[in-house]
């Protein structure tokens, strides 16, 4: 169901926390509980489209420099987080075929200090938390490794080149889309979902589904007690902001570029 105006409409999803009504646009003001399979297969079909226009990538790369370039060039894994743009697209589809405003998936207020600011102060409390949940797992399962274990900058000049160009894949291409699909789109209809089922923790529902989500589609079984608090950072961080997801970006961003900087600094 969409909708357009009246502003008492917009007034009463302010307070109830949820800020789903965009003055002058077309958006969801309900979403039926039947349709939570539509809105799961959304997501899966970007996740396999990830997976797809990764698979695409990386066969030219596997008959030029051979699987165990790709596995240890410091160029290759940058150039595979392209796939990531696979992400957004049935997203995209969906606001398209429902006449919804991208807005409604957070994109929006999109040069806002406050929110990047925001961003940046909880992308330094998830790193702390990513760092002490991933130090307890490493003593739970002795050398279990962890998502830049199997980095191999280049040396020189061209380091620097590289983390530039690591930083501009975690916030454009890593931190936007991932936030677009599961803050932007999964959790924000999660949560008018079970609004409208009239649960009295919608939002927390919404919030621990997504995040569980989140952690598992990385398909790391070590690393998923951090994803899923990750997500929980970043999903309240996006409640908090009325789903804008400029903030998460932010955050998501700037957690993995220090992950990668940490990392190479210990090596």
């Amino acid at each position: 169901m969409v909708i357009d105006d009246p502003d008492t409409i917009e007034e009463e999803d302010k307070e109830q926390g949820i800020d789903i009504y965009e003055p002058g646009a077309f958006v969801e003001r309900s979403i039926e509980p039947s349709k939570l399979t539509s809105i799961l297969l959304v997501v899966l079909a970007g996740w396999l489209l990830m997976f797809a226009i990764e698979i695409i990538i990386m066969i030219p790369m596997i008959f030029t420099i051979g699987v165990n370039g790709v596995l240890t060039d410091p160029w290759a894994l940058i150039i595979l987080t392209a796939a990531e743009v696979g992400f957004v697209v049935p997203p995209l589809w969906y606001v398209k075929k429902h006449s919804i405003s991208i807005k409604s998936l957070g994109i929006r207020n999109m040069t806002s200090i406050p929110d990047i600011g925001l961003g940046f102060v909880f992308g330094i409390t998830m790193l702390g938390a990513n760092l002490l949940i991933s130090w307890i797992i490493e003593i739970a399962v002795p050398s279990s490794g962890g998502d830049v274990s199997i980095l191999f900058p280049p040396g020189g000049t061209g380091l620097y080149i590289w983390l530039v160009a690591w930083v501009f894949a975690m916030f454009v291409l890593v931190g936007f889309t991932e936030e677009l699909i599961f803050r932007g789109f999964l959790q924000r209809r999660l949560e008018i979902i079970y609004r409208t089922k009239q649960s009295k923790n919608f939002r927390l529902i919404a919030l621990v589904i997504t995040s569980f989500i989140f952690a598992v589609v990385h398909l790391d079984p070590i690393g998923l007690p951090t994803r899923f608090v990750l997500g929980l950072f970043l999903g309240y961080l996006a409640q908090r902001r009325s789903y804008s997801i400029l903030g998460p970006t932010v955050a998501h961003g700037f957690n993995n570029s220090m992950v990668i900087i940490l990392a190479l600094l210990m090596t």
